[in-house]
């Protein structure tokens, strides 16, 4: 079992999800969004971990608001997901430098960061599908404040 971490990059009325689509072995494509982030190095702290994540895989900067949940993925991907709420501090998106920007042969398909506006996330095959849930969950809620 693994330790990742991940951040809910907030940004222009929605979030930072990267798009995935994966050839399968037997030759479909396999199409789904993810929270960007990943595996923790040893002696890394959360917050080390997710910061190179975030410049590796987007090439920006975030300011961390809070931690969100801790999601036991033990039995799809022998891990658990550290997720924070974080928002877009400085750089562009997309001029990540890490491998899955950089070497093409063994991170093969598309994979490209974009902004998801907070109404569609609802309609995006975001995994885990409960890491969605609950963020349709949270949007929806601090839709309602705001109209109060």
């Amino acid at each position: 079992m693994h330790i990742s971490v991940r951040g809910i990059i907030e940004k222009d009325d929605g979030i930072i999800l990267i798009h995935r689509i994966k050839p399968r072995e037997d030759g479909t494509l396999r199409d789904y969004y993810v929270v960007p982030g990943g595996k923790q190095e040893k002696g890394e702290s959360n917050l080390e971990t997710l910061n190179r994540e975030i410049k590796e895989e987007l090439g920006i900067t975030v300011d961390v608001k809070e931690k969100l949940i801790e999601y036991d993925d033990q039995a799809y991907n022998d891990s658990i997901q550290i997720f924070y709420i974080c928002i877009h501090k400085d750089g562009i998106i997309g001029t990540g430098n890490g491998p899955e920007m950089t070497n093409k042969n063994e991170y093969k398909g598309i994979f490209e960061p974009l902004v998801v506006k907070y109404e569609e996330i609802k309609n995006v095959n975001l995994v885990p599908e409960a890491i969605r849930d609950l963020l349709v969950e949270r949007y929806e809620a601090i839709k309602n404040e705001k109209k109060l």
